[in-house]
């Protein structure tokens, strides 16, 4: 192993926006894994997502780095928002493990994501490129994996990182920020208790300048 090689973990999104629950999401994985860093990789035009209202992949872009800025172990990978077209997992890991062929990769995704991992484009390549941690704010009970990746979990490719429970999602951000145009001034006070405590202030700051969810009346 040449001396530059690291352990990364890779957290892929839409980012819409980025969250507390996400950072928080990197912390446990990066602790749990003893990952040198994390990459956050924001996903261009994510083929499950195609419906959903999206901010621009640029925004999106900048509000992560302004998240994570000051972490020196954390980084922005842009390459699916360089990529045109849709953006698949499989091909991003493709391309980073082809760019840096001496780093160990695990790609970390949500306990809701593994049900349906099977689905992706060519899932069982992705044990190829990088182990996958599955981030379970369930931190009890049986970890419950479909019966195609148990053999994954048996040889260790699949694993479980504990994270401590967050109620949040980018879902009910961006409704707070329409509830914010609310006439009813309980309700807005609520909306902004809300963003001021699940978002990172700089993304807090770069989104009043920038209305990209706009509040509604």
């Amino acid at each position: 192993m040449s001396h530059s090689a690291k352990q990364v973990c890779l957290i892929g999104g839409s980012f819409n926006p980025i969250h507390m629950g996400h950072l928080q999401m990197a912390r446990s994985a990066q602790a749990h894994c003893m990952a040198d860093e994390v990459w956050f990789v924001p996903a261009g035009q994510p083929w499950q997502k195609a419906n959903e209202e999206l901010a621009p992949a640029q925004q999106r872009l900048r509000m992560v780095e302004l998240a994570i800025e000051g972490v020196h172990s954390w980084r922005v990978e842009a390459h699916e928002v360089e990529h045109q077209g849709p953006t698949y997992t499989v091909d991003t890991l493709e391309a980073l493990s082809d760019q840096y062929p001496e780093h160990r990769f695990v790609w970390i995704i949500g306990a809701d994501q593994l049900a349906n991992l099977t689905s992706w484009k060519h899932w069982e390549s992705l044990f190829d490129y990088a182990r996958i941690g599955v981030v379970d704010r369930i931190q009890w009970g049986e970890f419950t994996v479909p019966d195609l990746l148990k053999r994954h979990l048996i040889h260790n490719r699949l694993f479980r990182i504990p994270m401590p429970s967050v109620n949040l999602s980018s879902t009910l951000i961006r409704r707070q920020f329409a509830l914010l145009g609310n006439n009813d001034p309980q309700i807005q006070e609520t909306a902004r208790m809300t963003l001021e405590g699940g978002l990172p202030s700089a993304v807090l700051t770069y989104l009043r300048n920038h209305p990209i969810y706009p509040s509604k009346t």
